[in-house]
């Protein structure tokens, strides 16, 4: 906003010339009256100084009131209007008979002696939450919504891979979810825990975009609400895998056979002694084939037979991104131990084998969702189609481990009561695990191949050389909205985004941001939306409050809280200095511009000539 002295010395100047232009027309002719002319410098300085005050208008005493600003849910809430307390409404407030205002910042223009605001419902659109507030501020809800309070949709995810959503819900007892796939069927169900607070899975199909539902169903199996999870399938390139086994055996078979059925870039090696080997070609660890790998599986017997400079090799290849995961087969020895203490992986724990119990199923059904499409067989019989089916329905075998643990690590897998198996951490951009799974091969044994795989999947993910990610748009919202601003940074130049109608909407690049490069973008649509630049694209998908009413309430309700507690101050009582009225200023203005305007084009009527 302009400062009142520029308008000031700006009127001034204006007044100055035009008054500079009345003396010269006087002195050149024709010269009008003194009276005339002294009019009409008046009126001049008259008219300036009124178009200043109608600008900056004189400062008064107001009374310091109470604005009440009606929310959505405000007819949720009961309150009465106190003396002294000017009700107004949002446009998205139910209809009421206070008076509605386009947002917040009208509001309190409309109202210059507000001190005091108290805002009913769920609180401000995020349109108003960028206004300046009164010094005191009230909020008053209603009680939360009854359904999903919190939504954590999975991340960009490869094909086959077990994805996680997390959610948390409230006002449901005796609650439970269910997992819905595009198609409606489910595929992860389980109960709420006393938060309310639930993990589901899935497991992603091929690559594309796709929406899940996750569904809230109350203690008598009647759904309460619903959500949408985006999910985002993207092809990886597959990782390339390294193999050594100090002996051959069936978990080196099967890790193999599963890795070549994945398509993975593998090659796999065992010692047989006497420097005999079996599998494919004999390899050298030197710098050049670890750069050259993504993940570099040993057990307990190949570890402890690498040289020094094997050691070192590796060690600065796990400094470069490499991942390296030790398998146990068996106890894992002091030379073993050493190894990995001096990559930096610290284990502790006896060679006391133990029973480790996997997470049980779900019912059947859940189970074929999850799994999708058998295989049909190439030769097919009623034997194999009845083998085929009864291993399908198996149970889970209960495996073998022994309680190794690492300092300072993270949990590689967790059994069926939560527990940690196995470890890893980070080593300088790469990572370095140890699994002590001694038998996984009798999942693929006994039937149990998905499981196989499933665990597998998830070890090679948790430890594999991190892809190399291109430059990525960041979007400043955990949850996209449509109808409300979304900051898109990192943005390139020539951004451009395409809703779901097809409509590409160009981004502008705020200069404010500096280096962040931000843009703001407003979606009009729910669904997926975009970002493209030249031949790359980033999709993200925006949320319909409409579709997701109690998810949309809470996130409005924590941010107007926050908004809230940021904003409480004492407020000032009795009277306030305001800016006063203009209306009146600004009519002297037009009367007296009107007057001056006629006066200069009046000219006296001259006498006629006698005859």
């Amino acid at each position: 906003m302009i400062e009142p002295r520029w308008i000031a010395l700006a009127l001034l100047a204006i007044t100055v010339i035009g008054s500079a232009r009345l003396l010269w027309q006087q002195r050149r002719g024709p010269r009008r009256k003194g009276l005339h002319l002294v009019a009409l410098l008046v009126l001049q300085c008259a008219a300036s100084v009124l178009l200043y005050v109608t600008l900056a208008p004189p400062l008064t005493q107001a009374r310091a009131n109470r604005l009440t600003v009606l929310t959505p849910a405000a007819d949720k809430v009961q309150w009465s209007p106190a003396r002294g307390d000017t009700p107004v409404a949002l446009p998205e407030a139910a209809p009421s008979t206070a008076t509605v205002v386009p947002d917040l910042a009208t509001a309190l223009r409309l109202h210059p002696g507000t001190q005091s605001l108290r805002i009913i419902g769920d609180g401000l659109p995020a349109r108003d939450r960028d206004t300046a507030l009164p010094g005191q501020v009230q909020l008053l809800q209603p009680a939360p919504p009854r359904g999903w309070r919190a939504l954590q949709a999975p991340p960009i995810t490869a094909p086959g891979s077990v994805f996680h959503v997390h959610a948390r819900a409230q006002g449901v007892a005796g609650a439970s979810a269910e997992l819905l796939d595009p198609a409606g069927v489910v595929v992860d169900r389980g109960t709420l825990g006393s938060d309310g607070s639930i993990v589901l899975e899935g497991v992603a199909r091929a690559s594309g975009r796709s929406t899940f539902t996750l569904r809230l169903l109350d203690a008598s199996r009647h759904a309460v609400d619903s959500v949408p999870v985006p999910l985002q399938t993207l092809d990886q390139p597959a990782p390339r895998v390294l193999i050594l086994a100090g002996a051959p055996g069936p978990e080196l078979k099967y890790l193999r056979r599963w890795a070549v059925d994945t398509g993975l870039d593998v090659q796999a090696q065992a010692s047989v002694g006497g420097g005999l080997s079996l599998g494919d070609a004999p390899v050298a660890l030197t710098a050049a084939r670890l750069a050259a790998t993504d993940v570099l599986i040993l057990d307990e017997r190949s570890l402890p037979a690498l040289g020094a400079a094997q050691r070192s090799a590796v060690q600065h290849a796990l400094r470069d991104g490499l991942g390296v995961l030790v398998r146990t087969g068996g106890p894992l020895g002091d030379g073993a131990r050493q190894a990995l203490r001096g990559w930096g992986l610290t284990v502790v724990g006896n060679s006391q084998r133990a029973p480790l119990h996997l997470a049980a199923d779900a019912d059947a059904a859940l189970l074929q969702a999850r799994r999708g499409p058998q295989r049909p067989a190439t030769q097919t019989t009623t034997y194999i189609d009845e083998a085929d089916a009864a291993s399908h329905s198996a149970a889970v075998p209960v495996l073998e481990q022994f309680p190794l643990r690492a300092t300072d690590a993270s949990a590689l897998l967790h059994d069926g009561k939560g527990q940690p198996v196995g470890s890893w951490r980070g080593a300088g951009k790469g990572r370095l695990a140890l699994l002590p799974v001694t038998d996984s091969y009798r999942l693929v044994l006994s039937g149990r191949d998905d499981r196989h795989a499933e665990l597998w999947s998830g070890v090679l993910a948790s430890v594999a050389r991190p892809l190399p990610n291109a430059a990525q748009v960041r979007i400043d919202a955990p949850t996209p909205w449509a109808g409300e601003r979304v900051a898109l940074c990192n943005v390139p130049a020539a951004a451009q985004v395409r809703g779901p109608s097809g409509i590409a909407v160009p981004l502008h690049i705020d200069p404010a941001t500096g280096t962040d490069r931000c843009a703001g973008y407003w979606p009009q649509q729910a669904g997926w939306h975009q970002v493209q630049q030249g031949d790359i694209t980033q999709a993200f998908y925006v949320f319909d409050p409409a579709g997701a009413s109690a998810l949309y309430r809470q996130q409005q309700r924590e941010a107007n809280a926050l908004l809230v507690r940021d904003a409480t101050g004492s407020a000032v009582s009795g009277t306030v200095t305001a800016p006063g009225p203009r209306w009146p200023w600004l009519l002297a203005f037009v009367l007296v511009a009107g007057l001056l305007w006629w006066l200069e084009r009046w000219r006296p009527r001259m006498p006629s000539p006698a005859p």
